[in-house]
């Protein structure tokens, strides 16, 4: 019984934003603590981003937002919280981490069991299946080489993220993402950066409302 948001920028429309609160259901906004998962960047905690969007939720009303390192803190508080955010960043960087820290098939697991994710560009990719097609694409943010690119699959969707703005740099993009879809007998989901999938109760829903 997944219950997954899964976006290009954060909290970037009243859509999107109402949709990470449907996910979270009935809220305690005093006590429920929100966990953002930082290991998407190197400088982890500290990295402006990460900050941002610490502030940003506590903007919608949480007292408890926690930063969150894969390598350092207690996998319990995972566990406890209210609903678990995978930030944006590099992809291969927050996959490395979450196979060093052994907590893949953890988090896989909270997912399933109806742990409400949010992920954000680099973090919503690796709620999916893998990193295949960012391997073909983007091999230099590969920076350790890994070959297991197989991510923490708490949905079979594989997005591209930011697709509207890629577009405009990279005319082959498309081009690129139909052959891999091709050869690998699958399907890309390109989401814009006002746009969102809501997986909630296993239904999914595309958002799009820009405002």
């Amino acid at each position: 019984m997944e219950n997954i948001l899964l976006s290009s920028r954060a909290f970037i429309n009243k859509k999107i934003t109402q949709g990470f609160l449907s996910l979270l259901g009935n809220t305690n906004f005093d006590s429920d603590q929100l966990v953002i998962i930082v290991n998407s960047v190197r400088e982890g905690k500290k990295h402006p981003q990460m900050i941002e969007l610490q502030q940003t939720v506590k903007l919608l009303g949480f007292k408890k937002v926690i930063l969150f390192d894969v390598l350092s803190d207690d996998p319990v508080i995972l566990k406890t919280a209210k609903g678990i955010i995978l930030n944006g960043g590099y992809e291969f960087l927050l996959l490395d981490s979450l196979k060093k820290s052994g907590l893949i098939d953890f988090l896989k697991s909270l997912a399933v069991q109806g742990k409400p994710f949010y992920g954000i560009s680099a973090g919503a990719i690796v709620l999916g299946p893998d990193l295949d097609l960012y391997n073909v694409i983007y091999p230099e943010d590969n920076f350790n080489n890994t070959s297991e690119l197989t991510a923490i699959n708490a949905t079979d969707i594989r997005i591209y993220p930011h697709y509207d703005k890629h577009i405009e740099i990279n005319q082959q993009l498309e081009t690129t993402i139909k052959y891999f879809e091709k050869q690998t007998k699958t399907e890309v989901t390109r989401l814009d950066n006002e746009q969102a999938i809501l997986i909630k109760n296993n239904c999914l829903q595309l958002l799009t409302a820009i405002n």
